[in-house]
């Protein structure tokens, strides 16, 4: 089975009914908790050996990943981040030398964005296991599938590097690695400021954790469009190939739709530079690619698939 299909296949076992809104196919679960407010539920995991490797990677820079992870997922659905409980599975004692810099990492991370930990759980594991559970709240939940056709489509940041930074660290020591690839792996930053700005603007939002085309094609199935998008404007770092910023990973940039008519709101709310970089067209779930010659072609949408280790449609 592919990611994909396991989150299919588990959908039957969600609650759906009031006042769950959705708590599928998000990057967070959200409840109306009363009218005009929704709260928001996300959990992301770190696994040793799948998401990060100790050679190059060390505890701080961990506890700061754990935390922008979901803190992510909470910038892309518009809301303000709350609560959060620590789940730490370790092969060792817990002894000052690593759970010191780890937990100085997550929680100076969670706080310069006011989320606190406020509890968890540790067990014995065969590997460093790390997962973070995170609340938020929001007065309009963005969502995947309310893209229109004519919406134009953004992103937040140069795309690829994190990726990147992987093909880097295979070849050369991580004193070669460029910096901005070191950075957007290892520190990378989460867009809370943007999602509050765009969440009453833009249509449609997620933030890229699988890579561009993937994500995106989420956002297409999701709101029955589909997409083209521009090879020439999609935003690359020193040291990034078009390939990484199209299914490369832990992007952690916001990707949305927003219609023309706002554009002007967007630009007076905006907190950063941005990157138009396509269009929503009518049609189901294809990306089509404008690339450098002017010629288009539909592309598939490939990106990080857990289940099969490789980029899967």
């Amino acid at each position: 089975m592919t990611e994909k299909e396991w989150l299919e296949y588990l959908k039957k076992y969600l609650w759906t009914k009031p006042p769950v809104v959705s708590a599928f196919n998000e990057d967070c679960a959200v409840i109306q908790a009363e009218e005009g407010k929704y709260l928001l539920f996300t959990t992301d995991a770190l696994i040793e050996g799948v998401h990060f490797d100790l050679s190059y990677t060390d505890f701080y820079t961990l506890g700061i990943k754990l935390a922008v992870s979901n803190l992510s997922d909470i910038a892309a659905m518009g809301g303000e981040p709350r609560w959060a409980l620590l789940t730490l599975g370790s092969p060792k004692p817990l002894e000052p030398e690593w759970i010191d810099p780890f937990m100085e990492g997550l929680v100076s991370t969670l706080e310069r964005y006011s989320a606190y930990l406020i509890g968890g759980d540790t067990v014995k594991s065969p590997c460093y296991m790390l997962n973070l559970a995170l609340t938020g709240e929001t007065d309009s939940p963005l969502l995947r599938s309310k893209a229109r056709p004519g919406d134009l489509i953004f992103v937040s940041k140069p795309l690829g590097e994190s990726s990147a930074f992987l093909r880097y660290i295979k070849t050369y020591p991580q004193t070669e690695v460029p910096a901005n690839l070191k950075k957007a792996h290892l520190r990378p930053s989460p867009e809370i400021e943007l999602g509050r700005a765009i969440r009453k603007i833009a249509h449609a939002c997620i933030d890229i954790s699988d890579g561009l085309l993937l994500d995106l094609y989420r956002i297409c199935t999701a709101s029955e469009v589909s997409a083209e998008i521009d090879e020439d404007k999609i935003p690359l770092g020193y040291g990034v190939t078009l390939q990484d910023a199209l299914s490369g990973g832990e992007d952690y940039a916001l990707l949305f739709t927003i219609p023309q008519e706002n554009l002007k709101d967007l630009e007076r709310k905006k907190t950063k530079d941005l990157y138009k970089i396509g269009k929503i067209l009518k049609g189901k779930g294809k990306i089509i690619l404008k690339t450098q010659r002017g010629e288009t072609r539909e592309v598939p949408p490939l990106g990080f698939d857990h289940f099969t280790f490789r980029p899967q449609p």
